[in-house]
């Protein structure tokens, strides 16, 4: 089982946020329960697979490509091609080139729901231990908010961060790189699926994630 922390500080909406090892998820609120399990379930093996298949730090395009392949196969549809941001000699804020890359795709409630999600992983020190060193281990951590669309189906907007830094130096965690040099590698993509395809998927699904459960820690609950 997954050891799950709690915190009852709530996300705009009453929405809620959780951290698996280097990812973290923000729901908006209403999701049902099985419903944020299918979306931490889809992610986490994902992720698995595409770790059998490629090299996330020296093929991140081929591992992401893999990884919604593999999001494809338990029934998620691909939404477009993923938006790309590719850096050599980065600095700034990762989030904010993240949030310029996408301003076309994402809504400003989107937006604020992921930079909420991180400001308060910034001051939950359990949750901060893990996201920060599962990602410096794997120099790269994700991130998506969560939600149904004016159709019902569950949305998901995935975003890959690839951030090479050698010293690691930064104002908040490891996303503000005070100076050039590193390496920024940002791959995002929209995921729909129906109600349907969750129900024909879920049960073999949990039952692929059963002996993966990561560390979970929830940063906000729904109220």
């Amino acid at each position: 089982m997954s050891d799950v922390l709690n915190n009852v500080s709530a996300l705009p909406d009453q929405g809620s946020a959780t951290v698996m090892g280097n990812n973290l998820v923000s729901f908006f609120s209403g999701l049902t329960a099985g419903d944020k399990r299918f979306v931490k379930d889809s992610m986490r093996w994902a992720e698995y697979r595409a770790d059998l298949r490629h090299n996330r730090n020296s093929e991140p395009a081929a591992w992401f490509e893999y990884y919604s392949g593999v999001l494809w196969s338990v029934g998620w549809s691909l939404e477009q091609a993923p938006v790309i941001h590719v850096d050599k000699s980065f600095t700034g804020n990762a989030l904010e080139v993240w949030t310029r890359s996408l301003a076309q795709q994402l809504s400003r409630e989107k937006v604020g729901l992921i930079k909420e999600a991180f400001h308060m992983l910034e001051t939950h020190s359990d949750a901060i231990d893990v996201f920060r060193a599962s990602a410096r281990e794997w120099s790269d951590f994700r991130f998506s908010p969560a939600q149904y669309n004016f159709n019902r189906e569950l949305e998901i907007v995935i975003s890959n961060v690839r951030l090479l830094d050698a010293k690691w130096s930064s104002t908040y965690l490891f996303w503000t790189i005070q100076h050039t040099g590193s390496e920024l590698d940002i791959r995002s993509r929209r995921f729909l699926i129906r109600s349907a395809a969750i129900n024909e998927n879920r049960i073999k699904l949990a039952a692929a994630v059963l002996d993966m459960r990561t560390r979970e820690i929830e940063l906000a609950q729904d109220v």
